[in-house]
């Protein structure tokens, strides 16, 4: 009897053993299964995170891409702009980066405009032929100054800088007398003299192409000519203050 109860009794210990190995088995691989979910969560997480941070460094790729795409528009433009101005008023030339909008019936006198600025490129029969640059309200302007050589050679004798600054790039017609004609430069050499070369001013010329007559002028004899005035040369010891002149139409 004895015996049957501690069959039993080691049965039922053996049960509760096996039963306490199974939960703790069970407990084990809820925890492994909890770990593993935990781990696939925060890789999940990180993925996730990985993807918004590509997609973030996409959009600011793309971001500095337009940033410079933009960027360097502003700088050709500006270059572009800045090429046009410096070749019309320093070089006469262009413009090459402005559209036309108006021709004159002048000989071909035509409008250009830029971005904030425009050019008016003359070209008269016989009459005007440089360049002016300026803002959108330049006004077309084909009236010379009109000017006896001994008055401007006493403005520049008496204030060079005034009268320079007065008649730079301005077109100009002077009445003089002709100093001296040179063919092969297709130029002529008018201007004043005094006894005392207080106030000479030598004035060249450089004529248009379509002045084929030159070699007919008469030198000693009064002539007039319209053109640009284009530099000045202060006097020197040598040579008294000499003013240039371009796209000049000669008549005498």
């Amino acid at each position: 009897m004895n015996d049957n109860r501690n069959d039993f009794n080691s049965y039922q210990e053996d049960i509760t053993n096996i039963a306490s190995k199974e939960q703790e088995i069970k407990d084990l691989y809820d925890d492994t299964v909890l770990e593993e979910e935990i781990v696939e969560n925060k890789e999940a997480d990180l993925e996730e995170d990985f993807i918004e941070e590509k997609d973030y460094d996409k959009k600011q790729k793309k971001t500095k891409r337009i940033i410079n795409i933009i960027f360097g528009i502003i700088i050709l433009v500006a270059v572009l702009v800045a090429t046009d101005i410096i070749l019309v008023s320093k070089f006469d030339v262009g413009p090459f980066f402005s559209i036309p909008l108006h021709t004159y019936k002048d000989g071909g006198s035509k409008e250009y405009y830029g971005l904030g600025y425009k050019v008016i490129k003359y070209h008269q029969i016989q009459g005007r032929r440089d360049r002016e640059l300026g803002s959108y309200s330049l006004k077309y302007n084909v009236n010379p100054i009109t000017v006896q050589d001994v008055d401007m050679a006493i403005e520049f004798s008496e204030d060079t800088s005034k009268a320079y600054e007065k008649y730079y790039k301005k077109f100009v017609r002077i009445i003089s007398t002709l100093k001296k004609v040179d063919e092969k430069k297709h130029q002529i050499t008018i201007g004043y003299q005094d006894e005392g070369k207080k106030y000479s001013l030598i004035i060249k010329c450089d004529m248009v192409k379509e002045q084929k007559n030159i070699n007919k002028f008469e030198t000693g004899k009064e002539i007039t000519i319209i053109g640009t005035v284009k530099s000045f040369k202060p006097a020197t010891k040598k040579n008294a203050n000499t003013i240039y002149i371009s796209n000049c139409f000669a008549e005498q």
